[in-house]
């Protein structure tokens, strides 16, 4: 697995994806780009450990195709 940094240390990020799941059970859309940004890590970064996720899920390789920028 590639090794992917954040700004925050181990602890902040857990309290960040604790807090985003009360937000997500209360029915709040987070999106990727806030997902990034509370967890201090890139789009890129954020859409790689999906991509590593969801091979990790459903036992085959996902990878990023193609990235563009929204903006």
């Amino acid at each position: 697995m590639t090794e992917h940094y954040s700004l925050l240390s181990h602890d902040e990020i857990l309290a960040e994806c604790a807090k985003m799941t009360a937000e997500r059970a209360q029915g709040k859309i987070i999106g990727i780009e806030e997902l990034a940004a509370r967890l201090k890590i890139s789009v890129e970064t954020a859409l790689a450990l999906g991509a590593e996720e969801a091979s990790r899920i459903h036992g085959r390789p996902m990878k990023i195709i193609r990235v563009e920028s929204i903006n």
